[in-house]
């Protein structure tokens, strides 16, 4: 059995890392992790000409060191970095993997919905359209989606998050 979690970055896919973690143990399953970094020629020309490949050892790094904590806590689990159109890319690998389910963190409830939470999520919208294999989706509080943009573009945001009620 295998599971695959999007993954964007260690804080902000903390929760849904962790809910899968806790499933594979449970069920004896695989965990791999999947960071899909957006394919600078598909953005536009302004991110071909900014283009380096921080963006990617960045992900590499965070990557491997989520790998090597849930191997330490017992949890068979690899990582894979890719570029490319993310929800495509996010489909068509846990197609190749044939992953039994998709782990994907997604945007909290909206007070006020005007139509679901699609709006707000369009690589969701895009999953639930497309994927084949079971969509496990884990509310995220919006205040850590926005913390860590940066280390997310290969910044350095050292700035902790503001603290969420749950």
């Amino acid at each position: 059995m295998k599971f695959v979690v999007a993954f964007s970055s260690p804080k902000r896919s903390a929760k849904t890392v962790d809910t899968a973690a806790r499933h594979a143990k449970a069920l004896g399953a695989e965990v791999v992790l999947l960071r899909v970094v957006p394919d600078p020629e598909k953005v536009g020309v302004v991110a071909q000409l900014i283009s380096t490949d921080r963006p990617l050892d960045k992900a590499k790094s965070q990557v491997d060191e989520v790998v090597g904590r849930l191997k330490n806590q017992g949890v068979n689990a690899s990582g894979i970095v890719k570029v490319g159109e993310v929800a495509k890319t996010i489909v068509e690998t846990a197609k190749e993997l044939n992953a039994e389910m998709l782990f994907i963190g997604t945007t909290d409830v909206v007070k006020h919905p005007s139509n679901f939470f699609f709006k707000r999520d369009p690589i969701v919208h895009y999953l639930v359209d497309h994927c084949g294999s079971s969509l496990v989706l884990i509310r995220t509080p919006d205040m850590v989606s926005i913390a860590d943009d940066e280390e997310d573009l290969g910044g350095d945001a050292d700035v902790p998050p503001p603290e969420v009620a749950q």
